[in-house]
């Protein structure tokens, strides 16, 4: 079952999903590089709280069958925000894709499918033109699932550090 995530979902989520899925992504990409003077799950739980009245951000939550998401049964998220189009194009609103995970032991499930399927109708009901995701150049298994899904490169975000002075 997919549902929007609720407050006695953010400690469970940040927990289970958001820590591990932040620790499989730190050696894909120096940008996903975890501070190490921050107490990573003190700082996630309040910034998922915070977002939880944001209109214009949203997380859903897969919940295993037969569990509540309140007893640590999440086995996957997603969270996007809607990025609007300044009017002087054509181009409509989007929903964008923030994070997307799924345990290890229920991937290959749907699981994935079924919250981009959420993101989908979300984007429809908000009248957005699209939905758009950013994938980590490393992170080949992701590539291969969005395309396999639909999603095509429209872009390449380019990076460059700043030299500190």
């Amino acid at each position: 079952m997919v549902r929007r995530l609720r407050e006695g979902d953010v400690r469970p989520l940040v927990e289970d999903l958001w820590l591990p899925f932040a620790r499989e992504m730190e050696p894909i990409a120096e940008r996903n590089a975890l501070a190490d003077d921050v107490d990573l799950v003190a700082a996630g739980v309040e910034h998922r709280r915070d977002r939880l009245d944001d209109d214009e951000a949203v997380t859903w939550v897969a919940v295993a069958e037969g569990g509540t998401g309140d007893d640590g049964r999440l086995v996957g998220y997603i969270a996007a925000s809607v990025a609007s189009s300044a009017p002087v194009f054509a181009a409509g609103d989007r929903l964008h894709v923030g994070e997307l995970y799924v345990r290890e032991p229920h991937r290959g499930e749907g699981v994935a499918g079924d919250l981009l399927d959420r993101v989908d109708a979300a984007a429809a009901a908000r009248g957005c033109e699209r939905v758009t995701l950013d994938v980590d150049v490393g992170n080949e298994r992701a590539k291969a699932f969005y395309e396999k899904l639909g999603f095509s490169v429209a872009r390449h975000r380019m990076v460059d550090r700043v030299d500190e002075a």
